[in-house]
């Protein structure tokens, strides 16, 4: 990890060179928009045809889809006490995401006039799941969960055609969450092209959400416009904020626990006023990183992007978190509650008893967050990605007369005399 300190030119440089929100390279984007072409004009053949190519697996049209008795067999092979545990995850998220539910608001003015927001669910969504070391059945639960209870009427799930095989959890997720109903065999830049422009096989959907990897991420830029998508997924981000009170343990497993997801463009910083806190934390993470999962790219990511950035005290420290605006923060820290306040994160986890861990696995708040800095514009996965809002208005002939002498002096000023007319003309002949 470097020894930074906040503000310097070493701190701006460390800066400019972590993961921010970007384009997917060139050669990236140039092989997705074939990869999309082709499905948009091919549809099921070449979804079989890319299957083949990209995963090895030769499969019909008919075996893109996973019929829910299969699932329900795959599930059956997850291991029980996993499976437990995920069915209490399903409850906590499920608990937390219903009081997201929003009704709209109805405004009826004094001349009889109505103004309404009316919130709808889209009609259908789609559903990334990653397979191979990304296999999350966690996500699974993030993703379909809030889908669900907006009340979307068609979940359609895509997943590399080995995952529910290699990672029955996933299908066992899958069945908790109660989305087995359109589960496909399909991964890559194709599932992405098959949601958003729909195949025999495949049905198309108005928004599409899930992590995915570089060329997930560039079909999804292609194809906005055509449907909705959520934010960019890119690596997993922590920054801690403590001072000489926190726990050095604590700070580093939290630290490792975020190295450890796998791709070592993982950032993962402490901020603190406390020059003895942060030798200690680093010498535990050195000494801890050979326990983790992913060693070689832990280590990776440690060397790359993790860093101890001292400040002069708390207050430049949230100056600090803030600049980074990263997915994750905690705040170990005396007043950490009124700290937490100011913060700018994705989630943000307070004292010593909310390490990230619990906010991964299902504490009720969702863990698809904005990462790449763009915490300072983005919000978490909610109910409310699956819910659209629409205006009406109803006005009476009295509330048109209260306002139209002004609409009809804007409209004019904007050069728009069919807009005036279109006013003007209701009160012709009175």
């Amino acid at each position: 990890m470097k020894r930074l300190v906040y503000g310097g030119r070493d701190w701006r440089a460390w800066l400019s060179r972590l993961p921010r929100a970007s384009a997917p390279r060139p050669a990236v984007v140039r092989a997705t928009e074939r990869i999309v072409r082709a499905v948009r004009t091919e549809g099921d053949r070449a979804l079989v045809r890319l299957v083949a190519r990209f995963d090895g697996v030769r499969l019909t049209p008919s075996r893109l889809r996973v019929r829910p008795r299969e699932l329900r067999a795959l599930a059956a092979r997850a291991d029980r006490e996993v499976v437990a545990s995920l069915r209490e995850m399903a409850r906590r998220i499920e608990d937390y995401h219903r009081r997201q539910l929003e009704t709209g608001f109805r405004v009826e003015l004094a001349d009889g006039s109505v103004l309404e927001e009316v919130v709808r669910p889209v009609a259908s969504a789609g559903l990334y799941v990653p397979g191979g070391s990304g296999a999350y059945p966690s996500s699974v639960l993030m993703n379909a969960i809030p889908a669900r209870l907006a009340g979307v009427e068609r979940l359609v799930l895509v997943t590399p055609p080995r995952t529910l095989e290699a990672s029955p959890a996933v299908a066992a997720a899958i069945e908790i969450a109660g989305v087995e109903e359109h589960v496909f065999r399909i991964g890559g830049a194709q599932a992405v092209a098959a949601l958003a422009y729909g195949t025999k096989t495949v049905p198309a959907v108005d928004r599409i959400v899930g992590p995915g990897n570089e060329y997930v991420t560039a079909a999804k830029r292609l194809v906005r416009g055509q449907v909705e998508i959520d934010s960019d997924a890119g690596p997993s981000e922590v920054v801690v904020l403590a001072d000489e009170t926190a726990d050095p343990g604590f700070v580093a497993a939290d630290l490792l626990a975020q190295a450890e997801h796998g791709s070592g463009e993982e950032t993962v910083v402490l901020v603190t006023p406390s020059r003895e806190l942060g030798d200690e934390a680093e010498r535990l993470v050195a000494l801890g990183v050979s326990s983790v999962a992913n060693v070689a790219s832990a280590q990776r990511a440690l060397r790359r992007h993790g860093a101890v950035v001292l400040v002069r005290d708390l207050a430049e420290g949230v100056v600090a978190v803030n600049a980074l605006a990263l997915e994750h923060v905690e705040v170990l820290a005396r007043g950490a509650a009124s700290l937490a306040r100011r913060i700018v994160g994705g989630a943000v986890f307070v004292g010593p008893f909310s390490p990230v861990a619990v906010g991964d696995y299902g504490i009720g708040p969702n863990h698809v967050l904005p990462t790449g800095g763009a915490a300072r514009f983005s919000s978490p996965l909610s109910v409310r990605d699956f819910q659209r809002r629409q205006s009406v208005v109803r006005m009476t002939e009295a509330g048109l007369a209260r306002v139209a002498f002004g609409v009809v002096r804007v409209a004019l000023a904007e050069g728009f005399r069919g807009h005036a007319q279109s006013v003007l003309t209701r009160f012709e002949g009175e």
